[in-house]
C-alpha cells in the first residue's frame, strides 16, 4: 500500500469510530452504571472485536459474504434482534441488561460481542475497508491494517468511556433511568431504521 492509501485507511478508521453509534451508546451506559473500569475494559473489548473483523474482511469475509450473501443477511439481523433485546430492556427496565455485578473481564467480553454484533460494522468493513482489501499485498501488511483498526477503536471508545465516567456525577440515581430509557429508545430507532435500510 501507498503512503496515500494508509493515510486514507487512517482517516476512514477515525471517522468510523467517530461518528456516534450502537456501540457509543452501550459504552456510555455500561461506564455510568458499571463504573470507568468496565467502560474502559469495554472499549479495549469493542477495539479487539473490531480488530477481528478487521483481519476477517482482510482475509477472505467480504468474498466469503459476496459468495453467500445469506450469510451477511443473518449476521445483520442477528445483529438488529440483539439491539431490539438491548434497548427494550432498557427502556421497561431504566437499567441496563448487563450483570448487576460486572467485572472488568466481562465488560472486556461485552465489549468484544457489541462489536461483532454491531450491523454498522459489517456494513462498514463491507463498504469502506473492503476496497482497501487487495489479496496481493504483503502479509505484513494485512496484518497492520487488521491491528490498525483495532487500535484506533479502542482508543476512541477508551475516550468516550472517559467522557462517561467524568460526567457521572451528573447521572443520579433520579436521572440515570431516564438517560437509560432514552438510550432503549435510540438503539431500538436504530435497529428500526437499519431494518429499513436492509430491505
Amino acid at each position: 500500500m501507498t503512503e496515500a492509501d494508509w493515510i486514507n485507511l487512517i482517516v476512514l478508521c477515525l471517522a468510523g469510530a467517530l461518528s456516534p453509534g450502537i456501540s457509543w451508546l452501550m459504552i456510555l451506559s455500561m461506564t455510568a452504571t458499571r463504573g470507568l473500569g468496565v467502560g474502559v475494559a469495554g472499549a479495549l473489548g469493542h477495539g479487539l472485536g473490531i480488530t477481528c473483523f478487521a483481519l476477517a474482511t482482510v482475509f477472505g469475509l467480504s468474498a466469503l459474504l459476496m459468495a453467500a450473501p445469506a450469510a451477511s443477511g443473518v449476521l445483520t439481523w442477528l445483529g438488529l434482534a440483539l439491539l431490539v433485546y438491548f434497548g427494550w430492556t432498557l427502556v421497561r427496565r431504566g437499567t441496563t441488561p448487563l450483570p448487576e455485578r460486572l467485572s472488568t473481564q466481562g465488560g472486556f467480553v461485552a465489549g468484544f460481542f457489541i462489536a461483532i454484533v454491531n450491523p454498522k460494522v459489517l456494513i462498514f468493513f463491507l463498504a469502506i475497508f473492503g476496497p482497501f482489501v487487495d489479496p496481493n499485498h504483503r502479509l505484513l501488511d494485512q496484518v497492520v491494517m487488521g491491528a490498525l483498526a483495532g487500535f484506533i477503536d479502542a482508543v476512541v471508545y477508551t475516550g468516550v468511556a472517559l467522557f462517561a465516567g467524568s460526567a457521572k456525577a451528573l447521572l443520579t440515581e433520579t436521572s440515570l433511568p431516564t438517560i437509560n430509557r432514552t438510550l432503549g429508545i435510540l438503539l431500538i430507532g436504530s435497529a428500526v431504521w437499519l431494518a429499513f435500510s436492509a430491505i
